[in-house]
């Protein structure tokens, strides 16, 4: 297989408001941190979920100038 890259996108075209691909995103803790923070502090899992409910993904205004360029996988 070799990687064909396609046009470059701004980034800004999918972060915008319209598209913005944050919103297909989710936060979330793998077990092994959840227990961990259990372990180390006696964090239950309801209040991660709680902390996690107020979390945000975000993007630097940086972040808006530049161009991403996907790749697409092809068979040889």
């Amino acid at each position: 297989m070799k990687a064909k890259k396609l046009a470059p996108i701004p980034m800004e075209s999918i972060l915008n408001g319209r598209s913005d691909i944050r919103k297909q995103m989710g936060v979330f803790v793998r077990e092994d941190d959840r227990q961990w923070l259990y372990d180390q502090y006696e964090i239950s899992d309801d209040i991660v979920d709680e902390v996690l409910k107020c979390a945000h993904i975000s993007a630097s205004v940086d972040v808006f100038n530049k161009t991403i360029t996907p790749v697409v996988w092809e068979e040889d």
